[in-house]
């Protein structure tokens, strides 16, 4: 069976996306679905494109106890690409307003993935909060503070994405 795909995605995918996907890759092994679940992480801009990881993105991860080396190089989401995922996982309304937009213009025929706010997942979000309330916000124009800070809020959504991950999988 082919596995889940997971992907996450912010602006440029320097800072967001990829320390989401770095996250969920870890908890993906913690629970066991490692063959079951493949994540990736993709920009909506393409101004980034192949740079690495932001140093205050990887100096974060790291304080919140994810182990380096984290690879990546920043991509860009296109619509070939965004039919090819199951579960696709934006930072803020705009980025899901834009996904969206893109998945419908799919062929006729193909399926579109689930698009779900990452925070939308965080315990304690009511189900009618708006999607620019729970927006992951972006912290590169900020100092270190700003990026140890969205670690720490964007890990609070991580086991309920597990947890729809495995429902999805149960699904199939």
């Amino acid at each position: 069976m082919e596995p889940l795909r997971l992907l996450t995605v912010c602006t440029g995918n320097v800072c967001r996306s990829p320390a989401a996907a770095v996250m969920l890759r870890v908890a993906v092994e913690e629970a066991g679905l490692t063959g079951s679940i493949e994540v990736g992480s993709a920009g909506t801009s393409w101004e980034a494109e192949g740079m690495p990881m932001d140093d205050r993105t990887e100096l974060a991860l790291e304080r919140a106890g994810y182990a380096r080396p984290f690879e990546h190089v920043a991509r860009t989401i296109h619509l070939t690409e965004l039919l090819a995922w199951d579960l696709v996982l934006p930072m803020t309304a705009d980025h899901a307003q834009r996904l969206r937009r893109m998945a419908e213009q799919a062929p006729e025929g193909s399926s579109a993935p689930e698009i779900r706010m990452w925070r939308r997942f965080e315990p304690g979000i009511p189900s009618d909060a708006r999607p620019t309330e729970i927006a992951v916000e972006d912290p590169w124009y900020e100092g270190q503070g700003a990026f140890d800070r969205t670690i720490q809020r964007m890990r609070l959504s991580v086991p309920g994405i597990i947890e729809r991950a495995q429902e999805m999988l149960a699904e199939r």
